[in-house]
């Protein structure tokens, strides 16, 4: 998918911005926390961060990425924030080389979105039985608490923006 130009800017957070990132998520009435081995993008309009993603190896740093934390302010939802984040993520010269698989679980209502952005449904037993043990657990764990949880892959290798 590629997006008309857009007024939003995607940047890698510095760590000086990790309180203002854990507020803004507070703010929207979200929990996020990090989870090891984490790059953290942001939006920010007016100084103030109006969105955020977190992209996390987990403590096993392998090739699958988990996208997590992708949090749009309730204002400033509907301008396609959300893409532009993901859009960023996967087209940056310095950073498609970094992750090349980004594994995300969210409400099958995203999976439109996921699917704009190259994201295919990765959900069959077979499918999960290939990620790594961590996220599989972390997967099965999140699903057992919501039964609409999805599990979305993207990944550069295989161009997979046909499948499914």
């Amino acid at each position: 998918m590629k997006l008309e130009s857009s007024p939003y800017k995607v940047v890698e957070a510095l760590k000086s911005d990790k309180k203002d990132i854990m507020r803004f998520y507070k703010s929207q009435q979200y929990s996020a926390r990090f989870i090891g081995k984490d790059h953290c993008y942001i939006v920010k309009l007016n100084n103030k961060i109006v969105a955020s993603v977190i992209l996390s190896a987990g403590q096993v740093c392998g090739d699958y990425w988990l996208l997590h934390g992708l949090v749009i302010d309730k204002v400033m939802r509907g301008k396609k924030i959300a893409s532009v984040i993901l859009q960023a993520i996967i087209n940056s010269e310095h950073l498609g080389d970094k992750f090349k698989k980004i594994i995300c679980f969210a409400d099958v209502a995203l999976q439109g979105l996921y699917k704009k952005n190259l994201f295919v449904t990765y959900n069959s037993t077979a499918e999960i039985k290939t990620l790594p043990q961590e996220l599989k657990q972390r997967f099965k764990r999140y699903q057992s608490k919501q039964p609409n949880l999805h599990c979305y892959l993207y990944s550069k290798d295989t161009g997979f923006s046909s499948h499914k």
